[in-house]
């Protein structure tokens, strides 16, 4: 993952600096225990080693994926404790329409946010998929709307493929967005 994660700073130090500037310091060992310990599974070895690399994002600059914020594991526990509260209160029964591989509930609390537009939109580590699921496999969870999709079998594969939309100019820094985005979305 350092290969791939040092291929993603150079690329925001060439088009868009203050990203760079705002990732947080390497995640230590006792950061992600307490991690581990609120959320009660453990994460994959790919996510932890980002995590070991860059503890997410300060929040100070722009998000940093696809109008996300890379969520910190204090972030983290934020997220997750949020959608515990809601699941708990507000979405018991509620289901959603899920991917063949998704379990069929609106949030799960083996769905862990790894991201966060700030209006309740993640992209989760999926760590409790049915059957014909991936543990580990990367899933849309939006507020709003039911979709759950896969958007990747693994963290490392959906990171690698980020990094590659980022170097084709599929993804790029937008001033009026003030966030990483589809270029499509500017036309």
């Amino acid at each position: 993952m350092k290969k791939e994660f040092d291929k993603f700073k150079q690329w925001l130090a060439d088009n868009y600096c203050d990203g760079l500037l705002d990732l947080n310091p390497p995640a230590t060992d006792d950061e992600i225990e307490e991690l581990t310990t609120t959320i009660g599974v453990d994460l994959p070895d790919d996510f932890i080693s980002v995590l070991k690399i860059h503890n997410g994002q300060k929040g100070e600059a722009a998000w940093l994926f696809d109008s996300q914020e890379f969520l910190s594991t204090h972030r983290i526990i934020e997220e997750f404790n949020i959608w515990k509260n809601l699941l708990e209160n507000e979405l018991q029964g509620k289901i959603s329409t899920p991917d063949d591989g998704v379990k069929n509930e609106w949030w799960n609390v083996n769905w862990i946010p790894f991201t966060s537009d700030g209006c309740g939109d993640h992209y989760c580590l999926d760590l409790s998929p049915t059957e014909t699921g991936t543990k580990g496999q990367i899933i849309t969870l939006w507020y709003e709307l039911d979709e759950r999709e896969i958007v990747s079998q693994s963290f490392s594969l959906w990171f690698e493929e980020y990094v590659k939309q980022l170097y084709s100019g599929e993804l790029v820094y937008s001033k009026e967005y003030n966030s990483i985005v589809y270029k499509d979305e500017l036309e």
